[in-house]
């Protein structure tokens, strides 16, 4: 009997023991799919100037920040990785954030981490509750930054959706000018369009369609086109164009002037590019506001759109 109670006791020291050192290792392997290509997620995290825009914690400098009682330490950054000690309650991690490119331009996000807790039996219940509230932090992290990637707004810098073609019959006309084509000169070639529409019975069905491409430093290529309701005889320098119904078009909506527009034509241009997504014909602005009347640039309104496949 004596023997019995011998092993028994032997038994549960011995797992005790195994309890108390399993207790003190530290693991964190979390992650999360973001709907934003891996260019995205290398610019605001691989670069330290994006965690400001992300990060739902206290940033104390570039390399320390803080989030619910948890210091983070950026030991260091590579091509793919971000490096990281984690402090909590007197305990330490050393963790790893990784990216790798998903499918349809997603990106995964994980964080890993392993640490070393104190032993004692008293130690278990606080290296226990400590992993699970640093483990908890790490998800809420990811999840901001999620949120953050996910809005092209604060990516791209304008809210960037897909739309389908509903203007399908165009009259449009183009030429080539030695320098920017002047408002004035794009809004006398609207009128021309408008008035050989009017002739024929036509009627616009949107906003007028402009595309202004410089091609070298003293040489622009100006295209105009009009929605109307039916294909007409074109006259002179004007051509029918047909658009597929329903063909998608990558949309965003500005509002200011050109040096807006055009940066928003390059953040377009940078999303097809992230998204891998290929143009078969050149982006165009629809011109909501008369900017012939309207002088004011802040308060023009431009639809841009980019056909995509």
């Amino acid at each position: 009997m004596k023997k019995i109670v011998l092993i028994v006791l032997a038994v549960i020291i011995l797992s005790a023991v195994k309890l108390m050192f399993m207790s003190a290792k530290l693991n964190i392997n979390q992650g999360v799919a973001i709907d934003a290509s891996d260019a995205i997620a290398s610019k605001f995290l691989i670069n330290k100037n994006g965690w400001d825009k992300w990060w739902p914690g206290q940033k104390v400098n570039d390399n320390h920040y803080r989030f619910k009682g948890s210091d983070f330490y950026i030991t260091k950054i590579t091509n793919g990785d971000v490096y990281l000690q984690i402090k909590n309650n007197g305990l330490t991690y050393d963790s790893d954030i990784s990216y790798l490119a998903g499918e349809e331009g997603s990106v995964n996000v994980s964080w890993t981490g392993r640490g070393k807790g104190k032993t004692g039996l008293l130690s278990i219940v606080n290296n226990a509750t400590t992993n699970r509230a640093v483990s908890e932090q790490i998800v809420e992290i990811l999840d901001s930054m999620n949120h953050f990637l996910t809005d092209e707004r604060n990516t791209y810098g304008y809210k960037i959706y897909l739309n389908h073609a509903k203007d399908t019959v165009l009259l449009a006309t183009s030429g080539s000018y030695v320098a920017a084509p002047s408002i004035e000169s794009i809004y006398r070639i609207i009128d021309s369009l408008k008035y050989q529409a009017k002739q024929q019975g036509a009627t616009p069905t949107n906003f007028p369609m402009l595309n202004v491409t410089q091609t070298d430093q003293d040489a622009y290529t100006l295209n105009v086109a009009l929605p109307i309701n039916k294909p007409i005889a074109p006259a002179g320098k004007t051509t029918i164009n047909h658009i597929p119904k329903g063909g998608n078009l990558l949309v965003a909506d500005v509002r200011g002037g050109q040096k807006t527009i055009d940066n928003a034509l390059a953040q377009m241009k940078m999303y097809m590019k992230d998204h891998r997504l290929i143009s078969p014909a050149m982006p165009f602005q629809l011109l909501i506001t008369d900017r012939l009347t309207e002088r004011d640039t802040s308060k023009w309104v431009t639809k841009i759109y980019y056909p995509i496949f």
